[in-house]
């Protein structure tokens, strides 16, 4: 009985997974790199936007009632 022929896929299985991990984890690097620039640019585009606005470019009605019970 030949059985070299069911070794083979298996061989080339664990030859494909550890040739993979590299591959794998430079992916997974360049994910994390990306998803940490979208959070630093969301991040500093909300500290931008919360600096003081001048009262005289908002409407008269703000700033005038406080809801207490929400």
């Amino acid at each position: 009985m030949d059985i070299s022929g069911v070794m083979a896929p298996a061989a080339s299985q664990v030859s494909r997974q550890k040739m993979g991990d590299p591959a794998s984890i430079a992916v997974l690097d360049k994910a994390m790199d990306i998803e940490m620039a979208a959070a630093s640019q969301l991040i500093n585009s909300v500290v931008e936007q919360t600096q003081e606005v001048p009262s005289e470019k908002l409407p008269p009605h703000l700033g005038q009632n406080l809801n207490v019970t929400a």
